[in-house]
């Protein structure tokens, strides 16, 4: 077995190489453990609560269900728990608000501005719909939280920094991973980029077991590789991919951005609700994050706090809701939802549930917050 200094040499050695080339990377043994679980900080563990109903018909999966009520001096009061709390689950677009929240503190100290343009560029485009030509920050910073766009999210996720949010997440949350922009997670997952992961499914496992720093050295070749890609290319890869026969749920452990309920659910209630951002931009993070066309609050809600902020995913097999809210008196929920290896295979299927999972999420938190 090769060190995993050795490793982290010819990786960068193989960066240099032209994409044509195949460079070949001697890749350790997969360890013995790989973490699937995660947990983190000494605080003891609130009043736990079991949810007050089973979940909607018909959703199925390794689900995980974590909601945190936190008092004005953000101690941890009650926690309702559903699952393995502490087992790592791809968070698919639940992470973007921490990609948002970066470039508006980037805008709070003077560094960039709200009508900053930047260029959506082929390197830079991801897969699916994206915003052509030049967008400002704000323009694109809505389209990331609201319809959730993949390539709005990766423009802000390289102006802010890849490394620097990684740092930055990892320090607030050491269970949740944020490494990867949206378009280097396909090109990882459709192996496309060899010179990171020669074999998707067979080396993804020992990606996601490498240490923090490691990953992040690797990561950051992952998002400069996917450049050299265009978005349909790694589009059509992907689609191969999922539909072909070397499909595995272990993948999306390995390259997607991760994080477990418990750990996520804490962090959401720390950062959606804008606290470390400026009143103006405070005020704009949660008027996108609370938007009527974003997904998923039910119509007509029980629970009605002061600020209820959202922000779902979903992906092959998998599905994601998270959000936080300041309740009248000054407390403070945060939660999340994290489903993979559900029986349907398309994300147009799993979201199907976001409605009914919207109202059983309402019910837990009004029973939460009570």
């Amino acid at each position: 077995m090769i060190s995993v200094r050795s490793l982290l040499s010819s990786l960068l050695a193989c960066a240099l190489v032209p994409s044509s080339a195949q460079a070949a990377i001697n890749w350790p043994d997969p360890p013995e453990l790989t973490p699937l679980t995660c947990t983190a900080g000494t605080t003891a563990a609130p009043v736990q609560l079991a949810p007050t109903s089973a979940l909607p018909a018909g959703v199925s999966g390794r689900v995980a269900f974590s909601a945190i009520l936190f008092g004005t001096d953000g101690q941890a009061l009650q926690e309702m728990t559903l699952g393995n709390v502490n087992e790592l689950h791809p968070l698919a677009s639940a992470f973007k608000p921490l990609v948002v929240e970066a470039v508006l503190r980037d805008i709070d100290t003077g560094k960039l501005k709200l009508n900053t343009l930047l260029e959506t560029t082929p390197g830079r485009r991801s897969i699916e719909s994206y915003p052509a030509g030049k967008n400002s920050i704000a323009t694109l910073a809505r389209r990331a939280l609201v319809p959730s766009d993949n390539t709005a999210s990766d423009l802000l996720h390289l102006t802010a920094g890849v490394t620097r949010v990684a740092q930055e997440v990892h320090d607030r949350s050491p269970c949740t991973s944020v490494l990867h922009t949206t378009k280097a997670i396909w090109a990882l997952q459709s192996g496309l980029l060899p010179e990171v992961l020669p074999d998707p499914v067979r080396d993804a496992p020992t990606y996601a077991a490498l240490p923090f720093r490691t990953r992040l050295d690797l990561a950051r070749l992952a998002v400069l590789g996917s450049q050299r890609l265009t978005g349909p290319e790694v589009e059509a890869a992907l689609d191969v991919y999922f539909k072909g026969p070397t499909y595995s749920p272990a993948m999306e452990l390995g390259v997607q951005n991760t994080s477990t309920a418990r750990a996520f659910a804490r962090l959401q209630a720390q950062m959606l609700p804008g606290a470390t951002l400026k009143p103006a931009t405070r005020a704009l993070f949660r008027s996108w994050l609370s938007d009527k066309e974003s997904c998923c609050r039910p119509k007509n809600p029980t629970f009605k706090p002061a600020f209820w902020g959202v922000k779902s995913g979903s992906g092959w097999r998998m599905l994601t809701m998270s959000g936080a809210a300041t309740l009248k008196d000054g407390r403070t929920v945060g939660y999340a939802l994290l489903i993979d290896q559900a029986d349907p295979q398309v994300a147009e299927q799993t979201e199907r549930w976001l409605r009914p999972l919207a109202v059983w999420i309402d019910a837990q938190l009004l029973r939460l917050t009570r």
